[in-house]
């Protein structure tokens, strides 16, 4: 009976792939690869540039772009019985972008092929913020100040970005210019950077939200800092 592996590719840049990471891509019989119609197939095309993987055999799983609760559901049973399928005979490796624990769907198939009585093993992977927060040469966070993850249009959405600390904002998809407006009108325009396609062949790196572009691309991360002046430990 094999094991499923969700490993983390990192955030674009092929150098940020873990030695971990590497070992079990190269490691595994089948390498099941998340497609849908925004990512594509960046993961496994990362994962390409680091890990020997050419002889590996390759299977998609199809995401549908949807927030549809059942439909989602019934996709995610769908894609486990799949990979409880190949589990009988082989490891499988899930090449995922950034890091497996933010905002990944791997969780969601992790447990229900759990739940059917296989082992699941988790690679840690560079995020999508860290990496960006390294292009722009700037400190998430210093001394005991907070930082907060935040799904753009969750509940209170307004309500935590005037909370105290460094807020990072994620999954804006094709909303970037109602966020700029939204952060723009709460006076954030200049303590806020952004990284677009950062660690890929046409990243872009804004210092403040007044060198961007409204309508920025589909992986962009937003860092918000405080606008009191930032105190050293």
């Amino acid at each position: 009976m094999g094991k499923l592996y969700g490993v983390s590719v990192g955030a674009g840049d092929p150098q940020l792939i873990t030695v971990k990471a590497v070992k079990l891509l190269e490691s595994c019989g089948v390498l099941a690869v998340p497609r849908t119609k925004g990512e594509n197939t960046l993961a496994l095309s990362i994962a390409e540039q680091a890990a020997d993987i050419k002889d590996k055999r390759i299977i998609y799983l199809d995401f549908p772009m949807t927030r549809d609760k059942k439909l989602l559901y019934e996709n995610y049973d769908r894609i486990a019985e799949l990979l409880c399928s190949e589990l009988k005979e082989n490891d499988v490796a899930v090449p995922v972008l950034g890091d497996i624990s933010v905002y990944s769907t791997f969780s969601y198939i992790a447990e229900r092929v759990a739940e059917n009585g296989f082992d699941v093993e988790i690679c840690a992977g560079v995020t999508s913020f860290c990496a960006a927060a390294a292009e722009l040469k700037l400190p998430l966070c210093l001394g005991n100040e907070p930082l907060q993850i935040i799904p753009y249009g969750c509940e209170n959405f307004d309500k935590l970005l005037d909370i105290r600390g460094t807020k990072v904002i994620m999954k804006t998809g094709s909303h970037s210019a109602e966020l700029a407006d939204i952060l723009r009108m709460k006076g954030l325009a200049e303590h806020t950077s952004a990284a677009e396609n950062c660690g890929l062949p046409n990243e872009k790196i804004y210092h403040s939200l007044d060198e961007a572009n409204d309508e920025l691309g589909y992986f962009t991360v937003f860092i918000v800092h405080d606008k009191e002046k930032r105190h050293e430990a």
